[in-house]
């Protein structure tokens, strides 16, 4: 690959980096939390996946799916007490666009 086709702006790579930098931690520390987290980053990537075909959409849904999470998290039986619902979409979007090749692996978080 030569390069992403669709580039992911640095504002937006320094808030995934910093939500998985935040979420991943959790596994050592709180298994319950990291288990919530991992749930709720997994529906929002599903949502990512349904309506999100390219970095831009998937950019230009932050807003609204950070004010998704909550009812998110109710619909799943979940609770989210101590994640903002930022850092659970930013993490989400950080999968859906390495899955779109936006990001290749080690641009966010060094992984």
């Amino acid at each position: 690959m030569t390069g992403p086709a669709d580039p992911i702006p640095a504002e937006a790579l320094a808030r995934f980096t910093a939500a998985e930098g935040r979420l991943y931690p959790l596994a050592l520390v709180d298994s319950t939390g990291f288990e919530v987290a991992t749930s709720l980053v997994g529906l929002v990537a599903a949502e990512l996946r349904r309506d999100g075909a390219d970095v831009a959409s998937v950019l230009a849904r932050r807003a609204e799916l950070i004010d998704r999470v909550p009812r998110l998290a109710a619909d799943a039986g979940l609770d989210p007490s101590g994640l903002p619902a930022e850092v659970v979409v930013d993490a989400a979007s950080a999968l859906r666009c390495r899955e779109l090749g936006g990001v290749g692996p080690g641009a966010i978080g060094g992984a």
